[in-house]
């Protein structure tokens, strides 16, 4: 479970530090944002911290799904107010919030399918046999 949980606070970590960094740090890309490719990276991100903060949590009832989902909601809010208040060349964008909000939520719908997999990737992954 220990490891479960350090995964989650890394992936928060990682989010933060990612979404924090100066705009310049960042290669422009076009394509027309292949059909904005950041929107799609924030949605799977938040994807992945609902799912893996879930699976963090041993018992998991209504309650913890609905605190997750509310946490995770609030800290990509706060991750674009920060950006809002730098001056990073980075800004607030609701379309994030957005992406944000909904890989949250399809993270939630997808979790007792993705909870049902554990088994599997047990299987093939061994180094976390201990943890679910």
């Amino acid at each position: 479970m220990k490891k479960a949980l350090i995964l989650a606070i890394l992936w928060t970590a990682f989010i933060a530090t990612s979404c924090l960094l100066p705009a310049s740090a960042f290669k422009k890309f076009t394509f027309d944002s292949l059909l904005q490719l950041d929107k799609l990276i924030h949605l799977l991100l938040y994807f992945v911290l609902v799912t893996l903060w879930l699976l963090a949590f041993k018992n998991i009832d209504f309650k913890k799904k609905l605190l997750v989902l509310l946490a995770s909601f609030f800290y990509g809010l706060l991750i674009e107010y920060i950006q809002s208040a730098t001056h990073l060349g980075r800004s607030y964008e609701l379309d994030d919030v957005i992406s944000n909000t909904v890989g949250c939520i399809i993270g939630l719908l997808c979790f007792n399918g993705i909870k049902k997999l554990v088994p599997l990737i047990k299987k093939y992954l061994p180094f976390i046999q201990k943890e679910y």
